[in-house]
């Protein structure tokens, strides 16, 4: 897969694409993806992805509600057989252009000529453009539409599943379960003096994860290990830190993937060190006996 670049003309062979923010890969984003396919080898064109570097919202707000990273999404679109994957950093003079502008651009540089959409897809400048613009750009023969019937598989849904703890609901949804990732950087090494040693990601703000302990899954160096995993607002520093269970190998500097599978507890305040550790004991029992029964 090549990726591409937004506004810059690049390999002009005829192109099927799908337009979104695609956040998570829900199973309504997976029946979108599905017929693009079948299009695709129908007709013998290539598949152009095209998404944004982050919602609107996100943009105007400074925040980052990202159910999944840009990498991840990436990679993702590799998985499901796309030919290019063009993302869109969003700023202002993007989300200024007009429905017919972005279109054209689509058309010009990239040689788009036929697109799937849901019915919900919103674009250009106020969000004015909706699949009538792009029937009316590319041709009624050019659009395929895939209606939005409810919103059970939305990002919402998901989103409000996750700020609510339900992290298995939430997963079931997701082509996969939801996760970080960064950069193993060096903590106050605390855990090391009782035992339990944690590789500690630092985030450049708040996600959607609420804070809280939970049961993870942590891929690093090619494997999957089992772990336990603290997020929280730490001297003002959103930090993930990662114990991983009955393995001591060295992190650091090291970009690794945290998947959370089940909300254990708040965080709270600890008066000692060995109050800590009575915590951290009882957490990881939680965390054994969760994969003994999934095993």
């Amino acid at each position: 897969m090549k990726t591409l670049l937004w506004n810059k003309s690049a390999y002009q062979e005829p192109k099927i694409a799908c337009l979104g923010l695609f956040d998570g890969f829900h199973q309504c984003h997976l029946k979108l993806i599905n017929r693009l396919m079948e299009i695709k080898n129908q007709e013998q064109l290539a598949a152009l992805f095209f998404t944004m570097s982050q919602s609107v919202t996100d943009f105007l707000h400074k925040t980052d509600t990202k159910i999944i990273d840009n990498v991840s999404k990436q990679q993702i679109v590799a998985k499901l057989g796309f030919d290019y994957y063009l993302e869109a950093t969003l700023t202002t003079e993007f989300m200024n252009l007009s429905p017919k502008q972005f279109l054209t651009i689509l058309k010009k540089h990239y040689n788009v000529i036929k697109v799937v959409i849901g019915s919900d897809f919103r674009f250009g400048k106020n969000r004015e453009g909706d699949f009538n613009d792009i029937i009316t750009f590319f041709g009624k023969e050019n659009v395929y539409l895939i209606p939005r019937k409810d919103n059970l598989f939305s990002s919402t849904t998901i989103r409000n599943l996750l700020l609510h703890y339900d992290l298995s609901s939430a997963n079931k949804l997701l082509y996969e379960d939801y996760h970080l990732r960064g950069e193993v950087k060096p903590g106050k090494k605390l855990g090391r003096k009782i035992n339990f040693p944690t590789a500690n990601i630092y985030l450049p703000q708040k996600v959607i994860l609420p804070y809280g302990v939970y049961v993870t899954e942590t891929l690093t160096q090619g494997k999957l290990y089992p772990s336990m995993t603290s997020y929280r607002l730490f001297e003002g520093k959103e930090v993930v830190e990662i114990y991983l269970l009955n393995v001591n190998i060295d992190l650091y500097e090291q970009e690794i993937i945290v998947y959370f599978k089940k909300y254990l507890r708040q965080n709270v305040k600890i008066n000692n060190l060995e109050e800590l550790v009575d915590l951290l004991e009882q957490d990881l029992a939680n965390t054994i006996a969760f994969f003994t029964n999934k095993a």
